[in-house]
């Protein structure tokens, strides 16, 4: 496979992933939640109607079987005890309106005394009832009519009527007769306007909850691919750091050697000063050189545990005489036994080396640095303080980035350098800095590391 460049992830047109799966996400999640809203809210208004019919039909034939109702349809002559039968069936609650037919769709009894005798003319539901089916016609059931946002919150005083159309069987189960009702439950369409208002609030929620959701989970994703394609930049600048530290090693190391000893000759004589000049830009060189190459050649040491006080100890007095040159005080604060955590003994000196002379170089006219060490849950912290001249926001946020340095000499691998070994060890660092009050340097060393050498970068 072949490698992909830094110009070339840098240079590809931004492809706004997120604005668009936030886009079309958003329109999925409004189709879902008007579609469900919808249809639980018909299906919801449909079972509460229906089982109200129901308990209508229970009711009416209840009072059949009391009175022998269905003889009445039999001998139509019984008019007076047809009108005391369905007089008390017209003070059934929530009852508008009724109407009696026969088989043949006449209307044998009404509430209103002009339909008596009349024909059904053209009705389905009449029909379905007659041989033997519960019908419930209503508004809030019509396919044409499914619920919608403007009927869950229609006025309480805007009911729609239910009619019911009830079979009436005699003892050998045959229809004789239908008894319409024309229903106005105030309480159960109330509570219909009042479950579907309901159903919309929580699908509605439900989708925005599940919308903030997925676009919450992208950004993590993109964030994620970002710092990713940050870690595959810092891998090529690495790679280059490789190519390039090999190249200076073995072209400049035999002329730099040369150099100095030619400088230490130099020394005996009368230019001592110009040659100490020269031999310590020679060291600065080398060190850069060594720099590079433990940048670009960690990994593939074993691990061993490693004594922390005395590591800090021997990075404190390596730099002494600089200290004391510049000016700067140095207070160690450690327990007197630390845990040993397993690590590359020679990268985490150079680490907390790196560290140190960092805070050395923001220090140039004096300061104080602070080194401490503790033990906390399951690992190590370890703090390099000073109170140097800081670090704006900006440098803060590319610190960690091969070759971005503030200082004029500076090469720009130390602290790369230094987080790179850490990482390695399943550990992190931390930076905190403001402008004129200095930077902290916080080091979490895990006590048992990872069971193989982490990937670079």
């Amino acid at each position: 496979m072949a490698p992909v460049s830094v110009r070339s992830l840098l240079g590809r047109p931004p492809l706004f992933w997120t604005r668009r799966f936030a886009a079309l996400s958003l329109l999925c999640v409004v189709a879902t939640a008007l579609t469900s809203a919808t249809l639980l809210s018909q299906y919801v208004a449909e079972r509460m109607i229906r089982h109200n019919a129901e308990l209508a039909r229970d009711f009416v034939g209840s009072l059949m079987r009391m009175h022998r109702g269905d003889q009445f349809f039999v001998n139509a002559r019984n008019t007076q005890g047809m009108e005391s039968l369905f007089a008390e069936l017209a003070r059934m609650p929530g009852l508008g309106h009724a109407n009696v037919f026969d088989t043949t769709r006449r209307v044998v009894w009404s509430t209103n005394p002009s339909a008596i005798g009349r024909d059904a003319g053209t009705n389905d539901e009449l029909d379905s009832a007659l041989t033997g089916a519960l019908e419930v016609e209503s508004e809030l059931l019509q396919a044409s009519s499914f619920i919608k946002p403007e009927h869950a919150f229609l006025r309480n005083d805007a009911l729609d009527a239910v009619e019911v159309y009830i079979p009436v069987q005699d003892t050998a189960a045959r229809v004789v007769g239908v008894i319409e009702l024309y229903m106005l439950p105030e309480d159960l369409l109330n509570d219909v306007h009042e479950i579907t208002r309901w159903v919309w609030a929580a699908c509605v929620l439900s989708g925005l909850v599940t919308y903030l959701a997925l676009v919450w989970l992208v950004m993590q994703a993109d964030r994620q691919i970002a710092r990713q394609q940050r870690t595959i930049v810092a891998n090529e600048s690495l790679a280059a750091v490789g190519d390039m530290a090999s190249a200076v090693a073995h072209g400049l190391r035999n002329p730099l050697g040369a150099i100095r000893s030619s400088a230490e000759l130099m020394a005996m004589g009368p230019e001592r000063e110009q040659a100490g000049d020269i031999m310590s830009e020679v060291d600065r060189l080398q060190t850069w050189i060594a720099k590079l190459l433990a940048y670009a050649q960690q990994g593939g040491r074993s691990l061993t545990p490693v004594a922390i006080d005395d590591l800090l100890n021997r990075v404190v007095a390596d730099h002494a005489l600089r200290m004391e040159r510049q000016g700067v005080s140095v207070a160690c604060d450690w327990p007197a036994r630390l845990p040993q955590p397993k690590a590359d003994a020679p990268a985490l000196e150079q680490a907390f080396d790196n560290l140190v002379t960092n805070a050395l170089d923001a220090m140039p006219d004096g300061g104080r640095l602070r080194l401490s060490a503790q033990e906390e849950g399951r690992g190590l912290w370890v703090t390099v303080s000073d109170t140097g001249i800081g670090m704006a926001k900006e440098d803060l946020e590319r610190v960690f980035l091969p070759f971005h340095t503030t200082k004029r000499t500076g090469l720009g691998v130390g602290l790369p350098l230094a987080r790179r070994s850490i990482e390695r060890l399943g550990g992190s660092l931390l930076l905190q800095s403001q402008p004129g009050q200095g930077t902290e340097a916080r080091v979490f060393l895990p006590l048992v590391p990872p069971t193989r050498p982490l990937a670079d970068g």
